[in-house]
């Protein structure tokens, strides 16, 4: 007995072979995801305000967006924004994000209350967030590298 999947209705329970089935599709469908969560990522990433004070965000759900991310934190003082990390091509969540603060006391603050606690079913895992340093320059990687074989050749020699 064959029926084609097309005949059952969405989320809806239905008998086959003695056998209750319900049919879900996906709401995005595979590689759909710029087209659907596109518009949202821009619109949630326009109005993010930086901070020295912010706390990096790990863990996060692949459906959280800035707004939700911002949520979870509303009842925690000084909050001033938040910020999904998506990667560029597929637009994808990339898991990770920032929230910002108007000082080191309400991240810290924030950071105690907010570490562990689940959202949107997944513990959050959170750090403060520190200045990214620039990569070093091929020269001064190079100039570091000759330094170090150089001592460790005079260790060995002596």
């Amino acid at each position: 007995m064959f029926i084609a999947i097309s005949t059952l209705l969405k989320n809806e329970l239905q008998q086959f072979g003695g056998r209750s089935v319900r049919v879900n599709f996906p709401e995005v469908p595979r590689g759909g995801e710029r087209e659907v969560m596109g518009p949202r990522i821009q619109s949630g990433n326009r109005g993010f305000i930086d901070s020295e004070h912010k706390i990096y965000a790990g863990n996060l759900g692949w459906r959280l967006t800035s707004e939700g991310l911002k949520d979870a934190f509303a009842n925690q003082l000084g909050v001033i924004s938040a910020k999904v990390i998506y990667e560029r091509d597929s637009r994808r969540s990339r898991g990770f994000g920032f929230v910002s603060f108007e000082s080191a006391e309400n991240a810290e603050a924030a950071l105690e209350a907010m570490n562990g606690v689940e959202v949107e079913g997944r513990p959050l895992r959170l750090n403060l967030a520190g200045e990214r340093s620039p990569p070093p320059s091929a020269k001064e990687n190079s100039t570091e590298n000759n330094l170090e074989s150089g001592e460790l050749l005079s260790s060995i020699g002596a």
